[in-house]
């Protein structure tokens, strides 16, 4: 069982601020996205509720994404999977590298690459959890760049994409 979830349900720091970010009708999709003009510190979370999965499955989850041709500063972000109940205090910003723009990647950079999906859009893995009992809460997918405070721009964000692994 897969689950999406839309760009609108998805908490956006800024995001009610028209100077920071946008929201619009995407024709390629027919859906509502959401359009980064510019920020210094970005954060976009959200958590699900593991009693709405499965039991005993494993999870991957995707954020799905194009950039805008005049994108900046996206190349190096953070991502992080992790039960709610388990973060503890000063981790609270922990994750791995994922590089959203590629094109401005130095050869050879670590971390996480997007793929190209069938519907044209990008997906870039936030990171797996395991739904064992449906008793651990809720996990937290959060993408974030909060110490590079270099101005960033041209995110556009469908959704979370969580497929069964």
């Amino acid at each position: 069982m897969s689950i999406w979830i839309p760009a609108r349900e998805i908490s956006i720091t800024w995001s009610h601020d028209t100077r920071y970010w946008n929201w619009t009708q995407d024709e390629s999709c027919s859906a509502e996205v959401a359009v980064l003009e510019s920020v210094c510190w970005m954060d976009i979370w959200k958590n699900v509720n593991l009693r709405s999965l499965p039991l005993k499955t494993s999870y991957s989850a995707y954020l799905v994404f194009k950039l805008k041709d005049d994108a900046k500063n996206l190349e190096r972000v953070f991502a992080s999977v992790r039960y709610v109940k388990e973060i503890s205090e000063g981790c609270i910003d922990q994750g791995y590298t994922v590089l959203i723009d590629t094109k401005s990647c130095d050869e050879g950079a670590r971390g996480r690459y997007p793929h190209v999906r069938r519907d044209g859009w990008s997906e870039i893995q936030l990171g797996e959890f395991f739904n064992n009992l449906g008793d651990d809460g809720e996990v937290e997918l959060r993408l974030f760049e909060k110490d590079d405070l270099k101005w960033k721009s041209g995110l556009i964000i469908r959704g979370i994409d969580i497929r069964p692994n």
